[in-house]
Order: structure tokens, then sequence, then C-alpha cells
């Protein structure tokens, strides 16, 4: 078959200490001009190896790759290769990065005037003119990447290739480079491969994704043609169920090839005296500080880059995982769908997560393996901020907007004028269907008058994402969680009405979860993963030793933001305006205080009563059933207990009692709790959401709430009931 470049029936194979090692084998692809292809699979299929033998780095042991019926056979202009790293030259700057790959190429076709103009031309596609005498280490690593890129461009390459070009970079640049990637790949119509660990990416960007099978002798598993129509928009293709289709085929794609790997039976291991020494190493190498053995003692887990991935961040930087035997790598995702689905397919041990995402996979709104959490990572964090222009307009309602109810009748006062003028809704994003952002910001939009499903449009967008889309003016504000909100602010971009302490105090946040097989299978790794985690939440919470959570926090492989935006919400203030100073909030962001860390069931069933008023539950489910199987406080207990540390002696407690510190029934003794105030006087019963829920409006329910099982009583048998003093004093 004749295409444009063809992959034809390649195999290599390498010569080893062990004997030959096959890695790829009758790998066939034909590719037209023009095509963006992905290649997709776990690490060893083969992918990289793949893209070196087309770059002609690799010559295959059989088949072998023609590019315009030309046999490629070594490395040549006519196939430009993007690596993850950026490989430019030091000591030169910008412009003679890329001067020097269009001398080399034209040098003979094109005058001296010409070589300058189309080296102009090349980085302005990337939009990089405005640094060309910069040196590459006085730019940032995404400024780098796109110098790369046009670097590959300038030689007018028949096939670009690209491997993980995006990878190190930051959520926010990564989506800079993925728009810009389609930009001009529409215009220039090249034909790219490009590998990608990213599911999204590859749906987003593909005509095409190639799934590899997993090596070694790795060949093409499966081919899935992505037939959506360009130009592509992710705010619209995030709600296309066309896209989440194929996004849900390569996940399948990947979790089977997954299991088959766990499944193969290992090799057999010769039985001789080196082999039963590192049998003792390893072993030796498992235990755990407290003399447990871990099942897995290498993991990954994930985060999203956000201020509220420090425990992660810091029991792995400060040596918490390493003290009870772990070794962690930490791998920075760019969507709480890569998180779950990840941690649900194994590819992640386990992640930082919102509280509501296991709950939801329970109570069957998507269906992923069971995901529990047995710890709570932290408490509020999140803000609301609206453009600049909103914000303008807001004001001329004549009403204070320095709290959410003043705001909230701003906002409803505009809504109704825009309506009747015949303006289009406003758009406002949240991180994620199944989250407290999503959560509060509908309730404070219903309790000041606003129908979140009538009103207004409402959309996903990931967190590091938010400000480029209100840059851009595509969404009218958002609810997202810290530096996201402060860079807007700080940028000049909007202005923050509310932070989420203000709508629900100390209102939980993020949780730590696994899968349920995961825990079932690694019930002493889970245990030092959480005895890690909760000292790395004390230390947090250690006045003196936030500037130094912010620094490390404000390094490109974790949140990449600059420490200074860290530490506008982290010590103890938030910004809400530019021209404003910082106003005091001492609980925007807690670690640990309060019990913070404990996995309270009655946050789980608040959860499940949201997603019941706002229509996302089919039918009727067993709230306390739910709450019981995913929230494990009995996990947490056996972690805190072997700390010495206190716990609640109860799993429910009442919400929108307590104005003030209040104290709580613990184990060894009584437990400050901190506030729980919500903004509209609402109070929360567990034992109970039947009637909370029917005193909240704008209920979209598709099931009736009367026939909602065993709604109470709630409290655990056998359990001390919460002795709680409302309304007491406490010294903080």
């Amino acid at each position: 078959m004749k295409s444009y470049l063809n992959i034809d029936h390649v195999s290599i194979t390498f010569p080893t200490d062990k004997g030959p090692l096959n890695v790829l084998k009758d790998v066939n692809l034909h590719v037209e001009q023009g095509e963006f292809i992905t290649l997709i699979g776990h690490s060893g299929c083969g992918k990289s190896t793949v893209l070196n033998i087309v770059a002609g780095l690799l010559n295959a042991t059989e088949g072998g790759v023609i590019l315009e019926e030309k046999e490629v056979s070594e490395p040549g202009p006519d196939r430009a290769v993007v690596f993850q790293t950026h490989s430019l030259l030091p000591w030169l700057s910008v412009y003679d990065n890329v001067r020097l790959a269009v001398d080399q190429v034209f040098k003979k076709t094109k005058s001296k005037a010409e070589r300058h103009k189309w080296t102009l031309h090349n980085l302005e596609l990337v939009h990089m003119t405005h640094a060309l005498e910069r040196k590459p280490d006085e730019i940032s690593g995404g400024m780098k990447q796109r110098v790369g890129i046009a670097r590959a461009l300038a030689m007018e390459p028949k096939v670009l290739l690209m491997d993980e070009p995006f990878g190190a970079l930051d959520s926010l640049t990564r989506t800079h480079m993925q728009d810009s990637l389609m930009d001009i790949q529409s215009r220039l119509n090249n034909t790219v491969i490009m590998i990608t660990h990213d599911v999204d990416e590859a749906v987003l960007l593909s005509d095409r994704i190639i799934m590899m099978s997993n090596g070694p002798s790795a060949t093409i598993g499966e081919i899935l043609n992505i037939e959506l129509p360009r130009p592509r928009d992710r705010l619209v293709l995030a709600e296309n169920p066309v896209y989440n289709h194929y996004r849900a085929e390569v996940v399948k794609f990947l979790h089977e090839r997954h299991q088959a790997t766990d499944d193969a039976p290992a090799a057999a291991a010769p039985a001789d005296s080196a082999s039963v020494v590192n049998l003792s190493a390893w072993l030796e190498s498992a235990k755990s500080a407290s003399g447990r053995y871990l099942e897995k003692p290498q993991l990954n887990l994930g985060f999203i880059p956000l201020t509220d991935c420090a425990p992660l961040v810091i029991a792995n930087e400060k040596g918490f995982f390493r003290q009870l035997g772990l070794s962690v790598e930490l791998s920075r995702e760019n969507s709480w769908a890569n998180i779950r689905d990840k941690v649900s397919i194994g590819m992640l041990d386990g992640a930082q997560m919102l509280a509501a995402m296991p709950l939801a996979s329970a109570a069957g709104v998507k269906r992923t393996s069971p995901m529990i959490t047995a710890m709570s990572l932290d408490l509020n964090g999140n803000g609301i901020t609206v453009s600049g222009e909103l914000y303008d307009r807001l004001l001329e309602s004549g009403g204070t907007l320095d709290s959410p109810i003043g705001s909230g009748r701003a906002l409803k006062q505009f809504i109704e004028q825009n309506r009747a003028a015949g303006g289009k809704p406003l758009t406002f994003a949240t991180v994620f269907p199944y989250s407290s952002h999503n959560y509060l910001l509908r309730y404070w939009l219903a309790a000041s008058g606003i129908n979140p499903d009538e009103d207004i449009r409402l959309t996903v967008v990931p967190p590091p994402q938010m400000v480029n889309y209100l840059q851009a003016g595509v969404i009218s504000g958002f609810c997202v969680g810290e530096p996201w909100n402060t860079l807007a602010v700080c940028n000049g971009l909007g202005r923050t009405l509310a932070a989420s302490y203000d709508i629900w105090n100390n209102h939980p946040e993020k949780v730590f979860g696994v899968s349920a097989s995961w825990a079932a299978a690694n019930p002493n790794t889970h245990q030092a993963l959480l005895k890690a985690l909760l000292r790395a939440c004390e230390w947090i919470d250690q006045p003196d030793n936030r500037p130094e959570v912010c620094e490390i926090l404000s390094q490109g492989r974790y949140v990449n933001a600059p420490k200074e935006i860290l530490e506008q919400s982290m010590l103890g203030t938030f910004r809400f305006a530019r021209d404003e100073a910082p106003r005091e909030r001492t609980d925007f962001n807690v670690f640990n205080r309060y019990s913070a860390n404990f996995p309270w069931r009655s946050h789980a069933v608040w959860f499940l009563s949201q997603m019941m008023r706002w229509g996302q539950l089919e039918k009727a489910v067993n709230f306390k059933r739910i709450a019981e199987q995913v929230y494990r406080p009995e996990l947490y207990r056996q972690a805190v207990a072997e700390l010495a540390l206190d716990f609640p002696v109860g799993d429910y407690k009442d919400e929108g009692v307590h104005p003030a510190p209040w104290r709580l029934e613990g184990d060894q003794g009584d437990l400050v709790m901190g506030p729980d105030l919500f903004f509209d006087g609402a109070r929360f019963t567990a034992s109970d959401p039947v009637a909370y829920l029917e005193g909240q409006s704008f209920n979209h329910r598709t099931v009736d709430l009367q026939l909602l099982p065993e709604a109470n009583p709630i409290d655990a048998p056998g359990r001390k009931r919460n002795r709680s003093v409302a309304g007491e004093e406490v010294n903080r």
C-alpha cells in the first residue's frame, strides 16, 4: 500500500548479555500527508524505538521505513525530532539556536536575508519573537520547548517527530503548547507523529491514536480513528460524548494491557546463592519503621499542581516516606479525570483526590474500580473569582461585594438585566463535576437565587488552565483552588468574590485515595503511607514551616508558581484584589488542626446529598452504606494510634452549628474543632439528609427523596456518641 510515510513490517532486536532481545515485532503503519498520529502505551512498549527508526537514528532488523517512496536509512532534515528536553545550545541566543538549523538546511537555497526572515517567521509561530536575544538559562522551560519546536519547524521537515515534547512542562504551559501545536499543524498541514502518555492530549490532538502492546516484542495493539471536527475546542470537547467515548476506549486498552502485565507469571530465577542474597536484601528494604513488611515499597502517587498537593510533596521532600520504608515517585497530572482513571486501572498506586471523587464511583455515577479514602488531606483552600469586566458590572449594582451574600445578590441582579437585554448567559468553570468546587459554587449561586443549571452555563476546566481561559474571555468566572485565584488577581485579570471558607467554614477539600483492591492487597503499605502523610500534614501546619512549603511547591516539578504567589494564601492571608491589601484568613488552608485529616462520614453524606440535589444520581442510593464503604475512619484510627495521636470517637458530626472553635470528644480527651457554619445559616444533620435537601432551593432531583433507604439513624453501633459544646470559645 502506497502512502506518504510507510512503516513497513518493522522489527528490531538488540543483542544483550542474556541473548537477543526483540523490542519490536512486525510494526506496520501507513501515514498520510498532513495526518497527526500519536503513539500511546505503557513504558517499555517501544514507542520511542518506533520514533527513532522513523528518524533514522536506529536501523530496523527487519522491514523498513519509506518516506515519499524513498527508504529511510539515516537521519535527515526531512524528519525533525523534538524531544522531551529542549536540547538548546546554552551559549546561543533564542534566535541563534533557530538560525543555526536554518543555515544548515537552507544555506545553498536561501539568501542571508531570506534565512533571517525565515528564522523570525518560525519563532513568531511559537510566540517567541519577544525573547530573540535571551539565552536558554534566561527563559522558562515552556519557552525553551517552544524554541525547540520552532527550530524543528524551521527545517521544513516532511515529518515532525515529537517524543513526549510537553511531558516536562507545567499544566498551564502544556495547554498553551497543545493549542499552539494544533494551530501550527492546521496552518502548515505538517505530518506529525507524537509520543504521549496523556490520554486527553492524545484524543485532543490526533487524527489516529496508535495503541502499542506491551513489550518485549511489542507491536500495534489497536488503532483508534478520532473523527472529531477541527479546529478543536477543549472546553466544548470536555462535554462531548464522542470525545469521552474515544477517551474511554484508550483508557480501556491501557487498563487491559496493565492487567495483562500484572497477571503474567514471573520468570523463575535460578536457585543459586546470589538469588537468595537478593531476596534477603529486598525483604530488608521492604521493612517499614514499624517492623512490618511492606507489600509494595516502591510507589507512584499522583497529584494536581495546587497548593494542597503539599502533603504528598512534603512527605517526599522531607523524608517522611523514606522513614517508613517507602520509595515514592510523584506524578504530576493535568486533570482530575487522569487521576481517577490512572488510580482505577493501577497506573498510579494512589493520589491526591477530590473528596467526592471516590464517592461518585460507589454511587454509580461514574463506573470505575471502587476507590476508598482513609484520610483527608486538608480543609478549605478554594476561591470564586470573576473577570475584571464582570466585577466592574457587579459594582454598578450599588451593593456591597465584600461578602458572599452581597456579591451573590449583585450577580443575580446582573444576570436578570443581562437576560432582559438579550445577552448570552455567563459561563463559570469548576474543576470537576464531583468536587467541592462544583457543589460550593452551586450552593452559593442557589442561595443567592440563581439557578446554576438555567441562569448560567457551567463547564469543567482543569485547575492550571483556569487563568488562561479567564484571560481569553472564554469564561467569566471560576471556582478553583490556589494558587490560581491569586495568580488571576495579581495579574490584574480578575477579582475574587469569596473564599470557599466564607461559604462553608472548614469544609472538606482533598483526600488521599486508593483503589479498594489496592488497599486490600497492600494493607501495611497503605498504613505506612497514611502515617507519612499525617506527619507531613502536622509539619505543614506549623506556621514557621509555611515559607519553606511555598519555596518547595514553587519548583517546576510541583506547582510551578512564584513563591510570593503561593504565600498569599499559605501564610494566613488571602488577596481578593490586586489594589487591596491581603485580608486575614488564618484558616484559608488547614492541613492538620481541627482533626482535618479525619475522614468524616458525615462529609461523605453531605457530598452524596449534593449529587442527589443536582441530579447526578440516577437511582436511589443508601447514603450510609456508601459513606461507610468509601470513607474508612477505622484505617485512619489504626494509623494515628500507632503515632500516639488523638482521634475522634465518632464517625459523624453535624455541620452548620458552630460559629467559633469548639470541643469534640476524642479518644484521649477533648479535641479542638473549627467553626463549621454555612453562609446562609443552614444546618446539615447526616442522620436526616432528606430534611436538609427539602430545605434547599433549585433541587433538580431525578429520584424521589422519600425513596431513599435507611436515611436514619446513622450513628455507628457500639460507638460512643460525639459530645460537643456548641459555641464554646476555645483559644486557637
